[in-house]
């Protein structure tokens, strides 16, 4: 608060600022991260030298005054006596951070003289942090290279651990910095990582990828940009550079229909950009064109061949045999040329151009010139006598004007004979031009000849090899060879090692690839930022195709990291075995469009999707349908079931929520989405190295302020999913912002009983929150609880009261099963062969439902603890009921539009922020 008003006093003579002091603090003060820092400074100044306007003590560092804002606060008391006034100002440090680390002191303005306390040296200590991570590299095979790690306390000093693919290196320690050499290089791809060590823990950096420089894909998408009677300009998209830039690019021209001897060579660029102007070719000519790139390790292949042709262009011979004569009136000069050689017009012949000039002794000269003229022969008029007119004929395409001929001249007197220059270049004869046909006829003939002959050879070895060769058309069938098709382990690990991911990895992956062939795509169900989940049919080896949910990259231009946390969250499902967690069905490699390796996980087809969106469904539909306690109860026991496994084998899901949970045919939950789980190696923790989005409501309080996870992580974002099932679907902390989350969470604050929740429910909800990672309780425990809840719960009512509905998604219609938008290129395939994954039948998607009428939650569960049983109505929870009628579905009316409906697993802004 202000200050005390103070009256004027007269400053005695004799009296001196300079001997304040402040009183002796502590000098040094040394604390944990995260913790408050408090101190006081205390000073006594004599009544006279006070002012009614002086202000209190302030706080500095590094000479800036420092305000009192959210993280710091303080208070001042004063206490006075007949001759000094004691002043006393505590300032506290909220959460302190290694950026508080510095020299402190305090200051008082007393009649203009400043006095300044000793300094307080604030010193925070923690776990290490990184200032520097092993980083991607792309180097050469077998070739030497370094890595550097750096990390600082305090405290001190930091010892760091070096890991290649999850393998410890080196088993003493390297005091920080460290710089790893591997002199001998690498042959094939590695993770490299490390741990930093001081006496407070350890934290583990960001892996960094190490690749092996190889020689480049093939260019794709190569198109003409522009195109001109000598040259054509092309671009393409480079291949993969199998990580070493390309340094430029040859691009093979070659002709169509070759003329003669003539070869082109390969024409070198240096890229980027990708872009080449091919010159000097000839017009109206076709050309196949191809092109390789190289980087420092060799040269690609060449892309495919595409062809292109030159426009028209001026024709490069004049006409030949150009005459010009005088007619008989003597008033008209005929002109008569031959056309020039058809494979020297280089296009289509539009006319010809003729300049003429006259001019006499007297030096007057008329020049003129007439174009487009058609036919072999033109005339113009006699505009003057006794003088000499020059004329010169030139062809003419849309491609431009060609060489003039010679010029011709003739006199022109007033009387007399007539003289005339020769003519210009002869026309060559007719003879040669028959000649020349008849070869080119001749050769087409041979040409098409030996193509049928090398069509027939071609075929007959074929039959012969297949023994189709031995059967005549008048007699039975004695041997009929098919081949067949073989599928060897070595072509999966080349398809796996195309990916470049470790070794590791394909090890894992590689007896669950499944052939493309195999795998036939449909409709896409939803799109994320980064990929999107399509449905598909997977055609078994021995019986009937099995309807599947296929999860793809979406980016074409994902990096070497990304491809490895793809398939490392499938390598995360395929050794689970437990009926509420997903399990990897498959992996499949497809060609993207810039031809390089694709991968794609195969999951088993989850019909009513995720849980978040179909308890969306169920409250907010036109016609919303009630779900009972038992089910929303149900649901959470599925998923402590699924996470007390995960927990029992080490993982960390760190992701747990509503959206990442799905619904199958008979209203299991399975736990999903193990994009962020981490397999713990050792201690009881995991704590992350690099920035990534991660979504802020559901992580625990720990996690938000160390990025440390544990299992205890995974109990407290169960108990907010908890919290959503028991709403809903309603979005946690509703108004508070993502950068508020911890300093509500650090003051004590939690979520809010949802309206009509259980206490015991909400108990164990809360218990899931404990600030001490240590007092929550483990899944197993939870289970249990759980479960005795349920138990307790009121029993179901008799079957004739209950109403069954089919809880497919709403946009489906009836004929859907029969259609589901396959596309004929993957493969024809008949709906009635489609089985789903853990159906038994039609009925195993009918659930029990029961319809409550408009009124208040207090009035429908009212248990009597002396009768021990419900007063009221009781509810029957989503189970599954075989006896329903088959074909059932939602009401129309409670369908949402599809722009309505939420997104299974999306990762909006109200959900995610990096940390």
């Amino acid at each position: 608060g202000p200050w005390p008003q103070r009256s004027p006093r007269e400053e005695p003579p004799g009296s001196s600022v300079g001997q304040l002091r402040f009183n002796p603090t502590v000098r040094q003060v040394v604390i944990n991260e995260h913790k408050d820092v408090t101190f006081n400074c205390s000073i006594k100044v004599p009544q006279e030298l006070l002012r009614p306007d002086a202000l209190g003590i302030s706080l500095w560092k590094d000479g800036r005054e420092l305000h009192v804002l959210d993280r710091i606060a303080s208070s001042h008391f004063e206490i006075p006596d007949e001759e000094e006034v004691a002043m006393t100002s505590t300032f506290s440090i909220l959460g302190a951070q290694r950026s508080d680390n510095g020299s402190y002191v305090c200051k008082l303005n007393v009649s203009g003289v400043e006095v300044v306390s000793d300094p307080i040296l604030v010193q925070l200590e923690g776990l290490p942090y990184f200032i520097r991570q092993p980083e991607q590299l792309n180097v050469t095979r077998n070739s030497p290279f370094n890595l550097t790690c750096q990390a600082v306390g305090p405290p001190e000093p930091v010892e760091i651990y070096w890991f290649q693919n999850n393998t410890q290196l080196n088993q003493k320690p390297h005091i920080s910095p460290s710089v790893l050499t591997v002199p001998a290089g690498l042959n094939e791809p590695a993770l490299f990582s490390c741990e930093a060590h001081n006496s407070k823990g350890l934290t583990a950096s960001s892996p960094g990828q190490v690749n092996i420089k190889g020689i480049p894909s093939a260019p794709v998408s190569l198109r003409v940009l522009n195109r001109t009677a000598h040259g054509i300009v092309i671009s393409w998209v480079p291949g993969f550079d199998a990580f070493s830039a390309l340094n430029n690019c040859s691009v093979q021209v070659k002709e169509v229909v070759p003329r003669g001897n003539v070869s082109l060579q390969p024409l070198h660029t240096s890229v980027p950009p990708h872009v080449y102007h091919i010159q000097q070719l000839e017009p109206m000519e076709e050309y196949k064109i191809s092109v390789s790139c190289r980087n420092e390790v060799g040269w690609s292949e060449f892309s495919p061949w595409i062809t292109a042709s030159t426009t028209e262009g001026a024709p490069t011979t004049a006409p030949l045999n150009v005459t010009v004569s005088l007619n008989d009136s003597g008033s008209l000069l005929e002109i008569h040329w031959v056309q020039p050689a058809l494979e020297r017009i280089h296009g289509e012949l539009q006319g010809y151009h003729i300049s003429y000039r006259w001019h006499n002794s007297e030096g007057v000269q008329i020049v003129s010139d007439k174009t487009r003229l058609n036919g072999s022969k033109a005339v113009l008029p006699v505009v003057a006598t006794n003088a000499t007119c020059s004329i010169r004929v030139a062809a003419v395409t849309n491609g431009g004007v060609g060489p003039f001929s010679i010029p011709v001249e003739i006199f022109v007197p007033a009387s007399g004979l007539i003289t005339s220059a020769p003519s210009s270049t002869p026309a060559s004869g007719n003879a040669d031009s028959f000649v020349i046909a008849l070869g080119f006829i001749c050769g087409t003939i041979a040409v098409g000849v030996l193509l049928c002959l090398s069509v027939v050879i071609q075929k007959r070895c074929v039959e012969t090899k297949y023994g189709n060769a031995f059967r005549r058309n008048d007699s039975e069938l004695a041997v009929n060879y098919t081949a067949k098709k073989s599928y060897c382990r070595r072509a999966v690990e080349l398809t796996l090692g195309s990916l470049g991911v470790s070794r590791e990895l394909q090890q894992k992956l590689q007896d669950v690839v499944v052939d493309r062939n195999a795998l036939s795509l449909g409709k896409v169900l939803g799109e994320g930022e980064f990929g999107s989940v399509m449905e598909g049919r997977l055609n078994q080896p021995e019986g009937s195709p099995q309807k599947v949910a296929v999860k793809t990259m979406k980016l074409d231009n994902f990096s070497q990291r990304e491809i490895e946390e793809f398939l490392s969250e499938a390598a995360c499902m395929k050794d689970f075995d437990h009926p509420n967690v997903i399990k990897l069905l498959g992996v499949c490699i497809e060609l993207s469009s810039l031809q390089v390796p694709k991968p794609m996980v195969i999951l088993p087809f989850m019909k009513y999707g995720d849980l978040h969106s179909f308890l969306l469904r169920s409250r907010l539909e036109m016609a919303p349908q009630f779900v009972p306690l038992q089910t929303l109860v149900k649901f959470m026991v599925d998923i402590a079931l699924g996470m007390e496994y995960l927990s029992s084998r080490n993982f960390l899901h760190r992701d747990l929520a509503a959206r990442n949970c799905m619904l199958r045919d008979d209203m299991t939950v399975c736990v999903a989405d193990f994009g962020l789980s981490k397999k713990i190696y050792s201690g009881d923790y995991y704590r992350q190295g690099r920035i990534a989005k991660m979504p802020v409501k559901w992580i625990a309080l720990e996690s938000l302020a160390d990025r440390v996870y544990t299992t205890k992580s995974d109990v407290w974002a169960f108990g907010v999913t908890m919290w959503e099932i028991a709403t809903r679907g309603m979005t946690p902390y509703p108004g508070v912002q993502n950068h508020e989350i911890y300093e509500y969470l650090f003051h004590g604050q939690r979520l809010k009983k949802p309206e009509d929740c259980l206490d015991e429910l909400y108990e164990i909800m809360s218990e899931c929150w404990r600030a001490d990672p240590a007092t929550r309780p483990t899944f197993s425990q939870l289970k249990v609880q759980l479960e005795k809840l349920l138990e307790n719960l009121p029993s179901a009512k008799a079957r004739g009261d209950i109403l069954y509905i089919n809880t497919g998604l709403p946009e489906q219609s009836p004929d859907s099963t029969q259609d589901s938008g396959f596309p004929q290129a993957d493969s024809d395939l008949d709906a009635g062969e489609v089985s789903e994954p853990g159906s038994p039948g039609a009925e195993a998607a009918q659930v029990a439902v029961d319809v409550h009428p408009s009124e208040p939650w207090a009035t429908r569960y009212v248990v009597d603890e002396q009768l021990g049983g419900p007063m009221e109505e009781s509810y029957v929870p989503l189970l599954p009921c075989h006896g329903s009628e088959p074909g059932s579905r939602w009401s129309q009316a409670g369908t949402l539009l599809a722009s309505e409906q939420p997104c299974a697993g999306s990762r909006g802004e109200d959900s995610e922020v990096p940390l």
